[in-house]
């Protein structure tokens, strides 16, 4: 079975930590994959992350789109119909591609514009499409104008109604979807939570930080809710509680209010998170909705206490193992900040570690992703199959 994906190389990206994961597990087995990334950048250095694959195996295709900036595309456009208008010359390369390399299956990643391009070139090639859902569109755009959030939903909704199956990470993720995006139940659909890679969660001897060393990892946007955490540092040092704080994210994003006391930490490979991780005595995680979370499962896999928003998909793996405590509402800072100093330093206790390493094992979760692959590729076969006349 030959299967593309869309491709992302941000390290502290979820879509790029879960496609690396799924890959590695499918690496080597009788698989061919095939890699499309669609990149804003005019420049950009090749991508590491990816050299490790044999290019008969892993097959990888760039698209630069760097003169098609999304947010000048949507300005000048009224309709969805304009934006599929304006990446016509991209959306013709990846048919194109599909064409040439003929998968059987099309993984989409997320529900920005460079998975929902590569839904409407697999379309109209009819490839069968599982959506692997990472970010809901329209509540991550909601900050934006009247005319820009009308078209990011018609994008998001398109990709579902285009998608033979829908893989979520949550329940949480599942429940939005229908309420906002799809208005109805999703019947073929499943869900799986991120794979987390064995470098956070394979048996390593570690020595835990008792200092009280506070840390937040991410891209800097306004539904991550970063800003809290910078209120919750400064709340913290008020009470007179002595810390340190760090930031791991793109050290060009523009802030608002970040305290100068809050250390800012350029992102890193796996071994460079892990090493970071075991360093802190607390992962924060205050976002306002996300999916999943791959950065606090990451910490808590290696022990390292996290508190992370409720409004998280992955508060659900937490409460699952036994970690209720390590979830919470950001809502009233005062409460997050008496809960900071209670978990900062600790561990998390062995039977919780193992049940959450068993949850979020990479070889185990990807092998779910496997078979829906499997399932999709298989359901659209057999309808092509002729029935012979007796």
């Amino acid at each position: 079975m030959k299967i593309a994906i869309n491709l992302t190389r941000e390290y502290i990206g979820g879509i790029t930590s879960s496609n690396i994961n799924l890959i590695n597990h499918l690496y080597g087995q009788d698989y061919d994959l095939l890699g499309i990334e669609l990149n804003a950048r005019m420049y950009m250095k090749g991508p590491i992350i990816f050299r490790n694959f044999a290019p008969e195996v892993f097959d990888h295709h760039i698209i630069n789109v760097h003169d098609l900036p999304i947010m000048d595309v949507l300005k000048k456009s009224k309709t969805l119909k304009d934006v599929e208008r304006r990446y016509k010359e991209s959306i013709s390369i990846m048919r194109c591609i599909l064409k040439k390399e003929k998968p059987d299956v099309v993984l989409l990643s997320g529900s920005h514009y460079a998975p929902w391009l590569m839904s409407v070139a697999a379309k109209r090639e009819k490839i069968p499409i599982v959506l692997w859902y990472s970010g809901v569109l329209s509540m991550e755009t909601g900050h934006y104008s009247k005319k820009v959030r009308n078209i990011f939903q018609a994008m998001e909704k398109s990709l579902v109604a285009r998608a033979f199956r829908i893989v979520f990470p949550s329940k949480l993720c599942k429940d939005l979807v229908e309420t906002t995006v799809t208005k109805k139940k999703i019947k073929k659909s499943h869900i799986i939570p991120n794979p987390i890679a064995n470098i956070f969660t394979d048996p390593c001897a570690v020595e835990y930080s008792n200092e009280r060393k506070i840390a937040a990892v991410g891209r800097y946007s306004k539904i991550k809710n970063f800003d809290r955490f910078f209120e919750l540092h400064r709340v913290l040092l008020q009470r007179g509680w002595n810390h340190t704080a760090s930031f791991v994210t793109n050290p060009e994003s523009n802030f608002n209010n970040k305290p100068k006391t809050i250390e800012i930490v350029p992102p890193t490979n796996w071994e460079g998170l892990k090493k970071f991780y075991l360093s802190q005595g607390l992962i924060i995680c205050p976002s306002d909705f996300e999916t999943f979370g791959n950065v606090p499962m990451e910490a808590a896999c290696l022990g390292i206490p996290v508190l992370v928003s409720d409004k998280m998909g992955c508060a659900e793996i937490l409460k699952k193992v036994g970690l209720l405590n390590m979830v919470i509402s950001f809502s009233d800072i005062e409460k997050v900040a008496n809960r900071v100093q209670e978990l900062c330093g600790q561990s998390i206790e062995p039977k919780q570690l193992n049940a959450l390493k068993r949850v979020l094992d990479y070889r185990s979760v990807s092998e779910s992703i496997r078979e829906v692959l499997q399932s999709a590729c298989r359901r659209v076969c057999v309808k092509k199959v002729p029935i012979l006349e007796k």
